[in-house]
């Protein structure tokens, strides 16, 4: 038997928690600056299993679940003040958003609440993501004499993390399965003793 249970969502946040920062100018968060983002989040995930039954002494058990999720930040902004749903997004009005791209293709930002004023600049890295993770399973179920039984159990699991926020299957999946595994192997022996 086979059986494959495949699940997408695809959630959209318009305040998404992205970092924090002390700052005493801050008075209508209470000396703090909470900063926020849209987020876009995309996340495939599947259940596969499959039984196969060779005799009534022999059968195999195998299950995979693979997973992919990315997601992209968009538009920062940081808390109007305290007990509101209200957001100053950074880069209108006084306040500024400066992006760095680093020699290693990493992205960081540096965000001014109110420009040439006296708040200091939050600064943050790029919180998108798209992770990649598969698990797995094998068993093999041999019942040697009746009663007692051999089990043959292989578990993998794999998983891959890039710092973008775009959702591409194919290249997400040629990832995670090039990610390097963690193999685990296991053997369970039981034996029916009757004196």
């Amino acid at each position: 038997s086979l059986s494959v249970g495949p699940s997408f969502d695809h959630d959209r946040e318009y305040a998404q928690w992205v970092t924090s920062a002390d700052d005493p100018t801050a008075t209508s968060t209470f000396g703090e600056r909470y900063v926020f983002a849209n987020l876009d989040q995309q996340t495939l995930s599947a259940n596969i299993r499959l039984n196969w039954t060779f005799s009534p002494r022999l059968s195999l058990q195998l299950f995979l679940q693979p997973l992919i999720s990315s997601g992209d930040y968009a538009q920062y902004k940081e808390l109007a003040r305290s007990r509101s749903f209200d957001f100053r997004v950074y880069g209108t009005g006084s306040s500024t958003l400066a992006e760095t791209k680093s020699t290693d293709g990493s992205v960081s930002y540096a965000a001014d609440p109110d420009g040439t004023g006296p708040a200091p600049p939050i600064a943050f890295d790029n919180p998108d993501f798209n992770t990649k993770s598969l698990r797995g399973n094998a068993v093999l179920r041999w019942e040697y004499l009746p009663g007692s039984t051999l089990f043959f159990v292989w578990t993998q699991s794999r998983s891959d993390f890039e710092d973008v926020g775009d959702f591409q299957f194919g290249s997400s999946m040629r990832r995670m399965f090039r990610a390097p595994a963690e193999n685990i192997f296991m053997i369970k022996a039981t034996y029916w003793w009757n004196p």
